[in-house]
């Protein structure tokens, strides 16, 4: 068994460096939006595509090195790989940064990376002069942390940012969209493991190295399809999550104002600035009279189900309701103890339950749409988070009492 691995390694890592060849093709020849919007969607596009492509090039280093001996350890192996690692974790590191935080990428990173990169490349190499053969491991450890750094760091910063994406797009839109950029959670601790599993397989045999092959052919065809649709909502999700996109959008709409139109709400903006950084010092991000005000409008909302409206966001939200989305915001937050997805969603189960208790033989899917739920498993994931139960066992539960009290 082992014997014939060996024997038909170098062939599978041939039809694998052709796959890796093909995804990153597959990448760049994706017709991604050529609005300005995109331009950090692009680049992680081309990142991607270079992290694979320079996957295949590993290969073939390898296979050009190999003396067919899996007995027999190459140092160069373990030189170049540490080389190549480094530069396919940048690819890789700069691609889910920025698609995170569109400013992730930054003339200052670039310049402290490359140095990074250069130091990490040039004590690799000199581990191969002959006259260092003595502290050669030694030299190849330290050359590995180099890229052991780079992936720590990225590690903390894209956790920070990841959360904080997704509060953001929590307190935007109406209904869940953090189930659209989990690949890219998923996607990020993929790649690390299959970091990982490249360094144990320098001096690993056979059986090993192919599975690390499998592996890595199923982390990219997983991170390819992922990134194509993600193209979808990039958009949207970019201009919910970043005050860079409000402002652009602001301007665009100032730009179709008259002079003294503009003139009009650049003072309102600048009083409205003022009033929220003078409150802000006292912790009170609103007037307690603009309290009263919004609360009866927020309750005829209400009264009017208009939570039931599949998707809207804050701002569509707060537009209804004559105010503008920083008040909103915080006075939801403060009312009611919630993001603003959250509060909806609460809405939504209530409303879901009345509607459970009144036609108890209602499909739930019915009931997840009626409701403003866009899935069936939106729905029975959002109530069985806030009731502890599942719809379907809490419509069970309420049928039964229902029965026993008859």
């Amino acid at each position: 068994m082992i014997s014939f691995l060996e024997r038909n390694f170098t062939n599978l890592v041939t039809m694998t460096s052709f796959i890796y060849c093909i995804l990153g093709l597959v990448l760049i020849f994706f017709k991604s939006p050529k609005a300005d919007v995109y331009a950090p969607y692009r680049k992680s596009k081309w990142l991607l595509a270079a992290g694979m492509w320079m996957t295949s090039i590993n290969i073939w280093i390898w296979l050009a090195t190999f003396n067919g001996l899996w007995t027999r350890e190459n140092a160069w192996v373990a030189s170049y790989d540490t080389i190549l690692f480094y530069l396919i974790g940048i690819c890789f590191t700069f691609a889910f940064g920025s698609l995170t935080d569109y400013t992730y990428i930054s003339r200052q990173r670039c310049k402290i990376t490359a140095i990074k990169f250069g130091a990490t490349a040039f004590i690799a190499l000199i581990a191969m002069v002959d006259a260092l053969a003595a502290y050669r491991q030694i030299l190849l450890i330290v050359a590995l942390l180099g890229v052991i750094e780079l992936c720590a760091k990225h590690i903390i910063f894209f956790h920070r940012s990841y959360v904080q994406r997704n509060e953001l797009l929590a307190n935007y839109f109406s209904s869940d969209k953090k189930s659209n950029v989990r690949w890219l959670n998923i996607s990020h601790w993929l790649f690390y493991i299959l970091l990982a599993f490249g360094v144990f397989s320098i001096t690993s045999g056979a059986i090993i190295n192919w599975l690390v092959q499998f592996y890595v052919v199923a982390v990219y065809i997983y991170i390819t399809v992922n990134f194509i649709n993600y193209a979808k909502e990039y958009e949207t999700l970019r201009l919910a999550s970043t005050e860079e996109m409000i402002a652009v959008m602001n301007k665009t709409q100032s730009n179709n104002l008259s002079h003294e139109e503009r003139k009009k709400k650049e003072e309102e903006e600048k009083a409205e600035g003022e009033e929220v950084a003078a409150t802000s010092r006292t912790k009170k991000p609103y007037k307690e009279d603009f309290r009263d005000i919004l609360r009866p409008r927020i309750a005829v909302w209400v009264k009017a189900k208009a939570y039931t409206h599949e998707q809207f966001t804050l701002e569509e939200l707060a537009s209804s309701l004559y105010t503008n989305k920083t008040y909103l915001s915080t006075f939801i937050k403060d009312e009611y103890d919630m993001n603003f997805s959250g509060w909806v969603a609460s809405l939504r189960i209530d409303e879901a339950k009345r509607i459970m208790m009144k036609e108890p033989e209602k499909r739930l899917q019915e009931v997840a749409f009626e409701c403003g739920f866009s899935s069936l498993a939106y729905f029975s994931s959002v109530f069985s988070k806030s009731e502890g139960i599942s719809p379907s066992a809490w419509q069970r539960e309420f049928s039964r009492k229902t029965d026993g009290e008859q």
